[in-house]
Order: C-alpha cells, then sequence, then structure tokens
C-alpha cells in the first residue's frame, strides 16, 4: 500500500527537530550526524526538507514480512514528475531555487533525469499550475491560496501537487515565526519551530537562528547550541557559516563557542578567533588580575600593525598601560593617534606619558583633548598634578601655568590647587603657595596634603595665630601637622636609606605621598649674649591701630603708607603691597622711600623673595636700617634656596649674611643641615656639636644621630 510522501516528511522532519532541541541533549559537534541527517549529507547541503523524508525507509504495512526470503514485487511504474515549478525558476533566471528544486526533485525521484530544455511546457504542462508556482516566487501566498480554492471549486477531481501545498504550508509558518521573533514571543517561536520542522533547513538558515535565539532568550543555551551546530554539519553556504558563528559568539557561554569552533573547515573562522582574542584582552586591560595568553596578544598585534584603523592598537594599549609596560603603551596609542584614533587614544596616550614620567609631553598632549571629554579631563589633571609635585619643580613657560590654574579652577580639582601650591612652596613663593593651600581646602575640607602644605606656609611667615588654629582643627587628625608647633619634633634630614626610599618613590605620587619638607627649626635663638636675634619687620608709629580690622582710608601718599604698615601688623601682606604701591605713586620723596622699604616687608611676607629685594633697592633709607632689612632679605633668600635644595647657594647667601649680622641659632643649625645634604658630614658635625655644648640644642642632637647612622651605613 503506497504511503503519501507528506505524511512522511513531516514524520521524519518532526524527528529532526525533536533530535535538534531535546532538553536531555548530547554534545552535537563531535558525534557523527544523527540518523535522520545522515541521509541529507549523502545528498547536498541544501535539499529542502521533503528530500530528507523521502529518502527515509518507508513503514512496513501490517500483515507483510521483513523477512529477506520474501517474494519480489513487480516494478512499480516510474511517478509522474511535476517540473512546474523547476521550468519556472529556470525561466526566471532564479538560481537559488533551481537549484534547491533541482536538488529536491532528484532526492524525491532518484531515477527521474532533469528535461533538457526547460523553456517547454514539456509533458506535463500546465499554464494554471506554472501560474501558481510564479505568484508563489513573487511571495503572493494568499493569491496563491484564492488561486488554488477556484481551480478546486471549478474542478472538484483537481487537488493542488503535494509540494505546491507543503512548500506554502512552510512559507507561511516562517512567516509567522519571524513575526513572533520581531516581537520577541519566544516561546511562541519555539512552538511554531516544534510544530513546523519542515522550514528549520539550509534553506531557511534565518529561521533556525531565529529559534536559536529563542531558546538564549528562555534559558536554554544548550539547545540554542544544537541549531547552531544543525548549520554547521548540514550547510556550506560560507557567509551563513559565519554569521552562525557570529551570533553563536554573540549569545553562547564560551564553553559552548569552543565546541561549535572545532567544526571549523580550512580556516573559515579566523575572524571569529580574532574577536574572542579581541575580547579577553579587553576584560584583560579593565582587571589587572587576568591575563591575556601569549598566543592571543602576538594574533591581535599582528593585526593592529597590518591595520590603517585605530581601534586595535588602543587595546593594546590599554592592555599593556595596565600591565606595567607604559612605554609600549605609548607607543601603541601614538600609532592609534596616528590613526585617527580620536579622544580614546589620546587619553590613553597622556596616561601612558605620565607612567613614563614624561609630565611635560603629557601636559602638552592632554590640553589639545581637554573638551573631549570627562575622561581626557581627568588624565589631563592627573598629569598636570603629577608635573607640579616634581622635586625640584620643573621650569614651566608661563602660558603653561595659565593653562593648568584654567583648568584646576574649572573643575575645582583640589588635588591640581594642592600640586599649585606646593609647585609654589617649592619654588620659593610662599604666599602663593598659602593661597593655593587655602583653594585646595575650600574645595576639599577634607584634603590633608593640603592642610600640611598650608601649615607649613604658615611656620615659614612666623604667622602663630593661624598655625595654632590649622593645628588645632586637624591635630587629632594628621601626626605630622600636630608636630609642626612641636619644638622637638624631628626636623633632621632622612637617613640614607629613608633617602634611598625616597628616590625610589615616582614623582608622580600625588601630594599627600609627597615626602615631607625640611623645614627649619624653632625660633632664632642667639648664640652669645650679644648676638641679635632676627629683625622684625619696622613699625611706624605713626602707623594707624586697627580697629574691627580696619585700617583707616585716604587717598594721599601718607594716609596709604600709614594703611600699609597697618595692614602689615594685620599679616595681609597682599593688600599691604598695594598700599605701599599706592603711596610710592603718590607720595613724596620720603614717603615714597619709606613705602618701598614697607613693600619689601610685604613681599618678604609673601615668600616673594626677589620682589622684596628689588624693592629694597628703591628704599632710601638710613644706613642701620638698610643693614637690617638686607639682613632680612639674605635670611629669607637662605630659606627659600634651602627649600629649594640649593644647598651651595645657600651656603654662600649664609655667608653673605653673617658679613652683616652673627648668626643665629635657627641659621647655624639650618647650615648644618646644608653640609650634611651636601655631604661634608664632618663640617656639619662640628656645626652640630657646637650647638649642642652651648645649650644642649635637641635639633643638634637629632643632627649628630643623623651623622652617625649614615657614615655607619656607610662604612658597612
Amino acid at each position: 500500500m503506497p504511503v503519501k510522501p507528506i505524511l512522511i516528511a513531516a514524520a521524519v522532519s518532526g524527528l529532526a527537530f525533536y533530535a535538534l532541541g531535546r532538553y536531555g541533549h548530547d554534545t552535537v559537534s563531535r558525534e557523527p550526524a544523527p540518523a535522520m541527517i545522515q541521509p541529507a549529507l549523502a545528498q547536498g547541503p541544501q535539499r529542502p526538507p521533503q528530500a530528507l523524508a523521502e529518502v527515509a525507509p518507508a513503514p512496513v504495512e501490517p500483515g507483510q514480512s521483513g523477512a529477506p526470503n520474501r517474494p519480489a514485487t513487480t516494478q512499480p511504474t516510474p511517478p509522474k514528475v511535476d517540473e512546474a515549478a523547476l521550468r519556472y525558476f529556470a525561466a526566471q533566471g532564479d538560481t537559488r531555487r533551481y537549484e534547491a528544486e533541482l536538488a529536491r526533485l532528484r532526492a524525491l525521484y532518484p531515477e527521474w533525469k532533469p528535461p533538457t530544455d526547460l523553456t517547454s511546457q514539456g509533458q506535463a504542462g500546465d499554464p494554471e499550475l506554472e501560474r501558481m508556482w510564479r505568484l508563489f516566487a513573487e511571495g503572493k501566498y494568499g493569491e496563491v491560496r484564492a488561486a488554488i480554492a477556484q481551480r478546486g471549486s471549478a474542478d472538484p477531481n483537481w487537488r493542488a501537487p503535494a509540494d505546491l501545498a507543503a512548500q506554502l504550508d512552510t512559507t507561511e509558518a516562517r512567516q509567522r515565526l519571524v513575526n513572533a521573533s520581531n516581537a520577541r514571543q519566544w516561546e511562541q517561536v519555539i512552538r511554531l519551530g516544534t510544530e513546523t520542522p519542515a522550514m528549520l533547513t539550509c534553506a531557511s538558515v534565518d529561521a533556525l537562528w531565529r529559534v536559536a535565539e529563542a531558546f538564549i532568550q528562555t534559558g536554554k543555551p544548550e539547545r540554542a547550541r544544537d541549531a547552531y551546530a544543525y548549520v554547521l554539519t548540514n550547510c556550506a553556504n560560507p557567509a551563513e557559516r559565519t554569521g552562525t558563528m557570529q551570533k553563536a559568539l554573540a549569545t553562547l557561554p564560551e564553553n559552548l563557542v569552543e565546541v561549535l569552533l572545532s567544526q571549523e573547515q580550512q580556516n573559515e573562522f579566523a575572524s571569529i578567533r580574532d574577536e574572542i582574542a579581541r575580547r579577553h584582552i579587553g576584560k584583560a586591560a579593565d582587571d589587572q588580575t587576568q591575563k591575556a595568553t601569549p598566543a592571543e596578544i602576538q594574533r591581535i598585534e599582528a593585526l593592529a600593525n597590518a591595520a590603517s584603523t585605530p581601534d586595535d592598537a588602543i587595546l593594546l594599549g590599554f592592555y599593556t598601560l595596565h600591565h606595567d609596560e607604559p612605554a609600549k603603551a605609548a607607543a601603541w596609542f601614538q600609532t592609534a593617534l596616528a590613526r585617527n584614533g580620536g579622544a580614546k587614544a589620546a587619553e590613553g596616550a597622556v596616561l601612558a606619558l605620565g607612567e613614563t614620567r614624561k609630565y611635560q609631553e603629557a601636559e602638552t598632549l592632554g590640553a589639545q583633548w581637554l573638551e573631549a571629554g570627562p575622561a581626557n579631563r581627568k588624565a589631563y589633571l592627573d598629569a598636570i598634578t603629577a608635573l607640579l609635585t616634581q622635586e625640584p619643580p620643573p621650569r614651566l613657560d608661563r602660558a603653561v601655568i595659565e593653562r593648568i590654574v584654567k583648568a584646576v579652577g574649572q573643575d575645582k580639582y583640589a588635588a591640581g590647587a594642592g600640586a599649585l601650591g606646593w609647585y609654589a612652596y617649592n619654588a620659593g613663593q610662599i604666599g602663593p603657595a598659602g593661597t593655593w593651600f587655602e583653594t585646595a581646602l575650600s574645595w576639599d575640607r577634607g584634603n590633608e596634603p593640603a592642610a600640611y602644605g598650608l601649615a607649613l606656609v604658615r611656620e615659614r611667615l612666623r604667622d602663630r595665630v593661624g598655625l595654632r588654629t590649622l593645628v588645632a582643627e586637624w591635630g587629632s587628625r594628621s601626626q605630622r601637622i600636630a608636630e609642626v608647633l612641636n619644638p622637638r619634633r624631628a626636623r633632621a634630614a632622612p637617613t640614607a636609606e629613608q633617602q634611598r626610599k625616597t628616590r625610589q618613590t615616582p614623582a608622580a605620587e600625588s601630594a599627600d605621598r609627597r615626602p615631607t619638607p625640611i623645614v627649619r627649626a624653632g625660633r632664632d635663638e642667639p648664640i652669645a649674649r650679644d648676638a641679635a636675634s632676627a629683625p622684625e619687620p619696622a613699625r611706624r608709629s605713626d602707623a594707624p591701630r586697627a580697629t574691627g580690622g580696619n585700617c583707616g582710608g585716604g587717598g594721599s601718599g601718607a594716609a596709604a603708607l600709614q594703611r600699609g604698615w597697618c595692614l602689615l601688623n594685620l599679616k595681609r601682606p597682599v593688600a599691604a603691597a598695594q598700599a605701599f604701591e599706592a603711596a610710592r605713586r603718590d607720595g613724596n620723596a620720603q614717603v615714597s622711600s619709606d613705602a618701598a622699604a614697607g613693600l619689601a616687608y610685604a613681599k618678604m611676607q609673601q615668600g616673594l623673595t626677589t620682589e622684596a629685594t628689588v624693592a629694597a633697592s628703591a628704599a632710601n633709607l638710613p644706613p642701620a636700617r638698610r643693614k637690617e632689612l638686607s639682613t632680612l632679605l639674605l635670611a629669607e633668600q637662605f630659606y627659600a634656596q634651602y627649600d629649594a635644595k640649593d644647598f651651595n647657594g645657600a651656603l654662600i647667601t649664609l655667608s653673605q649674611r653673617r658679613r652683616l649680622a652673627p648668626e643665629t641659632t635657627d641659621l647655624m643649625l639650618m647650615r648644618g643641615w646644608s653640609y650634611y645634604n651636601l655631604g661634608r658630614y664632618g663640617d656639619a658635625s662640628h656645626i652640630f656639636e657646637t650647638l649642642y655644648k652651648v645649650n644642649k640644642s635637641p635639633e643638634a642632637l637629632s643632627g649628630l644621630t643623623a651623622i652617625r647612622d649614615v657614615t655607619k651605613l656607610n662604612a658597612q
């Protein structure tokens, strides 16, 4: 009894989909194809699902015997082959559909030979049926249904060819599956695939991809892997095979992707392996605990060197930057910039230049990309913070300083303001340093490095009231700030071992980790009874007393002079300097001379030693007072040179001052430390021993201890 082909096709195709999407599945790619797929492989990868059904053995009818000695049956009559679709696709030049139909007919009818003349109607010409196939090829499925119904009404004995009906059912089911997939109705997609497995073949790889996506979205990645594996096992189209792997890489866990990669043919998945390597390097660039394999790095390096685009160079730049290869990272970022890598390449280049301590190059490059985005601004600000906190401070052009100040002010970047404070402090500009430290604290009240810098500034300016206020606020939170007021605190230079560690500390460290500057000890005390202490700024007896912080007004030169002395006594050197400048412009010769002297004192309070010297030279003072002012200026110049680590210059300045006045305890102690820092331990020891014999100075004892430690260490 003959069995209708369409029933066999549905049964076998349903069995195929069950094997493809079963829950308790086995790994597909490393095993032989299931039984329902093997015949398909024998006939070619592009055969429609009906061909899968026809090559399966027909079931045995009830009552028949399956024994080998069964009597031979008569040869059946060759079936009538419907060639209408084949002829139509050939006439339309639709090669893909023609090849698929030809493979289907050969699988259904092994003894059939395709006609040599496909332009004629042949022995089975049917214009009406050909019109139906044409409508089908044009996607007018509703019109095909109407044409079938109309012909069936006109001829009750006519039936649409099983092939046309089956293909029409499959195509309409595929449309419903696409609509459900676009609507993200994943369970509906799986149901349609289960009910119409005939559409899940190489003729419609898109349907297989959509079913795989539905499995992913419903938490069944292994079943999605099976769908992708079916394509790689049965389908030969290169674009579809690569597309399948791209979808698998985007959706499946990596271990399942590796299983699918094993079905590669002739290095067809090289781009997929490239993308996997990029993924691993990208993860390791973000997480320093991870590392890419040498093979992966070598693979992407080869691609980056051969490319004209910046992406791989940027990827390698961040990977090497975060794995302690900043020089190599800088080279990759420069390559990316040359290929128009944009803001990301510039950000990486600034960071890499900072890591290699090329801070000025980092500042120059970063300034060009300041407006590119927050990441670029952050890289620039970090670079200038490291640039400004170097010791000794670098010489920067005025334009660079102005650019840095503008960026720090726009972002209210406390660390940058603190760095500007340290830059000014290390350059001997004590007043501006204090202003920047105060600015940093106004932006970040918890900025301990700025508070410490401000404490040192107030000590240098002998602002005891301001210093005590600061220590009262910070003393419980910062040991080093609390120690600033301690007369017995360790003021000694670091031991040789400590200096070695300091040199190993990167200069790019933020201000809160920079080495503590060595500051001068205590108040000035004479060594001998007849030694003079450091002179205080001269106070004019006619200077007005401040009332509620008000130093009076008046536009005359004399009034401005009195106002300047008043402001100077209130520790307001900037305002005092402005008043003295007004007095120099508007007063007579005597007022102008006195104002020049006042201006020198105001500049000294700000730490501007050079400007103070210039102002003093313009003052017409009596010899005694000029000597007093010169002595004070030389002392301030010494401190600036010492803080800048110009120890030879500091000793020369001290010698000049000693010709004008005896050396105070403070300055003599600092002379000893200058010798120490120059390695002249014998001279330093002589100074410290003299001081210790005179007044048992604990600071002198600290110096002797430091010398003993370093000489003992050198002897080992």
